[in-house]
């Protein structure tokens, strides 16, 4: 079987690659932080469990799979991570993705992102052939449905109590695009 390479997708201020041992650095500084956890099903983070998370992100770079990706979001000019992207084959046959994404609450508002989940919709449509992408979103995560509407995805519809947060039931809101309504 021949080896697949980890993808590495460019933006104009953005790589977006798989995790290294040296990422733990940065990510304890801002993952640790209550607005960059708080809609994520798990426990809050603190400093092993970021370390844990980034050492599992290592490995799987090592042996990357196809249909799952959870990629680092480097900040060219800062020369670190600054957050998170995932893309998942939720159905090889259907051709349906789900997408998520992180990032470090003090660089909010700079539209990092926007520009980091472009590049994975056009890694999903382009490089994949997905037909269809999804993602879902805290009902009460306005920052997310902004992200989401602004690069086209329509809400569909809300799921509710699907996921167990920290001892609480959440409602989630589904969003999707289209492969053909991508204006990628």
């Amino acid at each position: 079987m021949t080896a697949v390479a980890f993808p590495e997708l460019a933006t104009e201020r953005l790589i977006l690659r798989a995790f290294r041992r040296e990422d733990e650095a940065a990510f304890a500084e801002f993952a640790v932080a209550e607005d960059f956890w708080r809609f994520l099903p798990g426990p809050a983070l603190d400093r092993a469990l970021v370390a844990r998370f980034i050492a599992a992100r290592v490995a799987e770079a090592e042996r990357p799979g196809l249909r799952d990706w959870i990629f680092c979001v480097e900040e060219i000019g800062l020369g670190r991570g600054i957050g998170m992207v995932r893309l998942s084959i939720a159905s090889p046959e259907h051709r349906q993705g789900n997408i998520g994404f992180s990032l470090d609450g003090r660089l909010r508002g700079q539209g990092y992102a926007s520009e980091a989940m472009r590049a994975l919709l056009g890694y999903g449509f382009g490089n994949l052939g997905l037909h269809r992408i999804t993602a879902l979103a805290d009902t009460e995560n306005a920052r997310s449905h902004a992200v989401l509407e602004k690069l086209g995805f329509r809400r569909e519809g809300s799921l509710r109590e699907n996921f167990f947060v920290r001892g609480q039931w959440r409602d989630s809101d589904l969003f999707a695009l289209l492969g053909s309504e991508w204006r990628g």
